[in-house]
C-alpha cells in the first residue's frame, strides 16, 4: 500500500493525526514516509513508486502521486516561464499552481492525485485524474478535515468512530461494489473522477474540472473516423510506453481486443519484443489462453502464462481483502494479481492495460441486450399499448411464447436504469428476505438506483447507448475495474497504466456516433474496423468473455474455501452484525449446491468478501489474516 494524505485542523495539532494517517498507508516494504507542515496543515506521502512524491516551500505544501505523459510539455513551458527547470513533478505542479491556480491541474495529462495547502491563502485544494485511476478519500468534521489515498489510513487516526454505511452493504450487494461519492463507513467520502476539492477554513467545495461529452460528431465518415482512431490510439500506446525499457514493460494479454490492441500496438514501436502476461485456468469453461496466444504470435511477443487454482486463491485471499480498502466482490482480481506478480517476477516494473474499451467503444454485451429491449420502445406507442400489451394480457396462458413475450414486454416497459440493473441481486431476491427487519429500518427511503439513474439522467448525451456508456465509465470502469487492476498491480509491485484512458482516446470516443459503436448486433463496430488489419481475425470475431475465475467451482470443491465461506457466514460474529436473514443466508447455501451455474457461487464470493472485510477493517483495523 503506498499513497498521498492531508490534515486540516482549527487548532493547528497536525500530528499526531498526519503521522499516524501517512504511516498507515505504508504497509508494504520498502516505501519511504515524509511529511511536509504548516501551522494549520499538513501533507504527507508514503512513496513505493517514483510517482509519489512531496514539497514543499514559501508558497505552498504538496503532496501527489502522478504519472503526467505531457510532463516535458509541462516543463518546457515552466522554463521558458521563468528561466530555469521546475524539480521533480510535485515541484512541477507547484509551479503550475503558483502560475494558473486551481485550473492547473485541467493542463495535467494522465493519472494522478494531488493535495495542495495554500500557506498564504489558507485554502486546501485535492484533484484526481479524470477516470479516477488515482483515489483519494476525505472526512470533514467540525475541527478539521482529513484525506488520503486508502479509507483505512484516515481510520487510523483515531479522529472517529469506525461505523459501516448501512447503504453500502445493500449496494455492495446490488454491485459487488460501492459507488462514490459515498464509502463503506459512515462520514468518509471519495472525490469522484474528473473533479476538484477546495477547502477554506473548513468549508468544502466540490468542482467538476472535466467530463465525458459525446454527441460531437465531425461528420467525418466511417472510414476517416477508423483511421483517426487507430492513430489517437497509437499515440497513446506510445505515450504510455515512452519513458520505459522495454525490459520492464510488459502488457496485460487477456486475448480480447483491448488488450490485443495494446500488445500490437507495442509491437509497432519498434523498441524489440514486447512482453505479455496471460493467466488461464484448468477448467476451459474460463480459459482463454488460446485467444492470447494467438495474438502473442501474431505480434512477436514474449508471451508468460500461469495457470491459476484454488491454492493460489486460498493463499493471496488475505493480502486481496487488504488490499482493497473497500469490499469488492469481483473476483477477477485474483487473475489480476497473479498476473500482475508473474510480471513483476519477470522482471517487468510497469504493465499496459486494455481497460476502459469496452465503456468508451461500446464493447459490452449487455449493451446487445439493452439494445433488444429498447427496440420495443421505439414502435409507436399506438401500437405498444394499442394492440401488443392488450393482447398479450388477454391471452389465456402464460406458458411458452406467449410467456417469454410477456416478460419482454415487462422488461421493456422498465424504465432505463432499472432494466440496465435487472438481474442484480438485490432486484431478483426481496430485500425483505435477504435482510433483517432492523437493517431494512436504517436503509430510509433512498432507491439502490439513486446513483446509476443520476448519471443516466445527467450524462452529457442524447442517446441512449451513450447514456449507457456514461453510466458504465463512471462505475464499471471508475468504481470496479480501476481499483481491481491500480491495487491488484501494486500489491504485485507493479504500476498500472491504462493507454484508453488517455483524454485525447476518451474525448475522441465520444465523438463517435452512437449507431457506429454498436451496429446491429455487432459491438464495438467502428473499433474492429479501425484494428482489423493489426488483430488477428480470431479475436476480433471471439465472442466477449471477460477475465472470469472460476470462483464456484472453487467454494465448491476445495474443502478449505468450501469451509471457510460456511465457517464465516454462519458464524455468530457474522450474524451479530445484524445485516442478513439467518434463514436466507442458510438458503443460499442450497441454491448454491443445487446450481449447476456460476451465480449463487458468485453470490456466496460476495458475502464472503463482505464478512472477511469487515473483520479486517472494522472489528481488527491493524490485522491482516483471516
Amino acid at each position: 500500500m503506498s499513497g498521498i494524505c492531508a490534515v486540516w485542523r482549527r487548532d493547528g495539532l497536525i500530528e499526531p493525526a498526519l503521522g499516524l494517517i501517512s504511516g498507515a498507508l505504508a504497509q508494504a516494504a520498502p516505501e519511504t514516509v515524509s511529511r511536509e507542515l504548516d501551522q494549520a496543515a499538513g501533507v504527507g506521502v508514503s512513496a513505493r513508486f517514483d510517482t509519489q512524491q512531496v514539497y514543499g516551500d514559501a508558497r505552498v505544501l504538496l503532496a501527489c502521486d502522478a504519472r503526467l505523459y505531457n510532463e516535458d510539455e509541462l516543463r518546457r513551458a515552466e522554463a521558458r516561464r521563468q528561466g530555469g527547470s521546475p524539480g521533480p513533478t510535485a515541484a512541477l505542479m507547484a509551479e503550475l499552481y503558483d502560475c494558473f491556480g486551481s485550473a492547473f491541474v485541467e493542463r495535467l495529462e494522465g493519472s494522478f492525485s494531488v493535495v495542495l495547502w495554500d500557506r498564504r491563502a489558507r485554502k486546501l485544494l485535492a484533484a484526481v485524474d479524470r477516470f479516477g485511476i488515482n483515489r483519494l478519500v476525505y472526512w470533514q468534521g467540525p475541527d478539521g478535515l482529513l484525506l488520503a489515498s486508502r479509507i483505512d489510513a484516515l481510520t487510523r487516526s483515531g479522529e472517529f468512530d469506525v461505523v459501516t454505511e448501512p447503504r453500502a452493504i445493500a449496494r455492495f450487494l446490488t454491485f459487488g461494489i460501492n459507488l462514490a461519492p459515498e464509502t463503506s463507513i459512515k462520514g468518509v467520502q471519495r472525490l469522484p473522477p474528473g473533479m476538484l476539492f477546495e477547502a477554506a477554513d473548513g468549508q468544502v467545495r466540490l468542482k467538476r474540472y472535466w467530463d465525458m461529452r459525446y454527441g460531437q460528431w465531425t461528420g467525418a465518415g466511417e472510414a476517416a473516423l477508423a483511421r483517426d482512431l487507430e492513430s489517437v490510439v497509437e499515440r497513446s500506446v506510445a505515450a504510455h510506453a515512452a519513458s520505459d525499457s522495454f525490459a520492464h514493460l510488459g502488457a496485460f494479454l487477456s486475448g480480447g481486443t483491448d488488450s490485443s490492441t495494446v500488445v500490437g500496438m507495442m509491437s509497432r514501436l519498434g523498441r524489440g519484443r514486447a512482453k505479455a502476461f496471460s493467466i488461464g485456468f484448468e477448467e476451459q469453461r474460463f480459459n482463454e489462453l488460446e485467444y492470447a496466444e494467438l495474438a502473442a504470435r501474431r505480434f512477436q511477443a514474449d508471451h508468460y502464462t500461469y495457470l491459476v487454482g484454488p491454492d493460489d486463491c486460498w493463499e493471496a485471499l488475505p493480502q486481496i481483502i487488504r488490499s482493497f480498502d473497500e469490499p469488492f466482490g469481483n473476483s477477477s482480481a485474483i487473475p489480476t494479481y497473479f498476473c500482475a506478480r508473474l510480471a513483476a517476477q519477470n522482471g517487468v516494473r510497469v504493465l499496459l492495460a486494455g481497460d476502459g474499451g469496452d465503456e468508451l467503444f461500446g464493447g459490452n454485451e449487455r449493451y446487445l441486450t439493452d439494445g433488444i429491449y429498447q427496440m420495443y420502445q421505439r414502435a409507436p406507442a399506438v401500437v405498444r399499448r394499442g394492440v401488443i400489451e392488450p393482447v398479450l394480457a388477454a391471452l389465456p396462458t402464460d406458458a411458452g411464447l406467449v410467456g417469454k413475450a410477456r416478460r419482454y414486454v415487462e422488461r421493456a416497459n422498465l424504465p432505463a436504469i432499472e432494466r440496465y440493473f435487472y438481474y442484480s441481486f438485490v432486484k431478483q431476491h426481496a430485500p425483505s428476505r435477504i435482510f433483517t427487519s432492523d437493517y431494512l429500518d436504517s436503509l430510509g427511503a433512498a432507491s439502490l438506483l439513486e446513483i446509476p439513474s443520476r448519471y443516466y439522467a445527467e450524462a452529457p448525451a442524447s442517446e441512449h447507448l451513450d447514456r449507457l456508456l456514461y453510466v458504465d465509465v463512471k462505475i464499471t470502469l471508475g468504481d470496479n475495474d480501476l481499483p481491481k487492476v491500480t491495487r491488484m498491480s501494486e500489491l504485485a509491485g507493479v504500476e498500472a497504466r491504462f493507454p484508453f484512458l488517455d483524454r485525447a482516446v476518451a474525448e475522441f470516443s465520444g465523438s463517435i456516433p452512437a449507431r457506429w459503436k454498436v451496429k446491429g448486433f455487432e459491438k464495438r463496430y467502428l473499433f474492429k474496423r479501425a484494428f482489423r488489419n493489426l488483430l488477428p481475425a480470431e479475436v476480433i470475431r471471439k465472442k466477449k468473455h471477460g477475465f472470469g475465475i472460476p470462483v464456484a467451482t472453487w467454494l465448491r470443491t476445495d474443502h478449505r474455501l468450501r469451509e471457510l465461506s460456511r465457517d464465516v457466514l454462519l458464524s455468530q460474529r457474522a450474524r451479530e452484525r445484524g445485516y442478513f436473514r439467518r434463514q436466507f443466508v442458510e438458503e443460499l447455501f442450497g441454491l448454491f449446491e443445487s446450481d449447476s451455474t456460476t451465480y449463487y457461487g458468485d453470490t456466496v464470493w460476495a458475502f464472503l468478501v463482505l464478512e472477511l472485510w469487515h473483520r479486517q477493517f472494522v472489528d481488527v483495523p491493524a490485522a491482516v489474516a483471516i
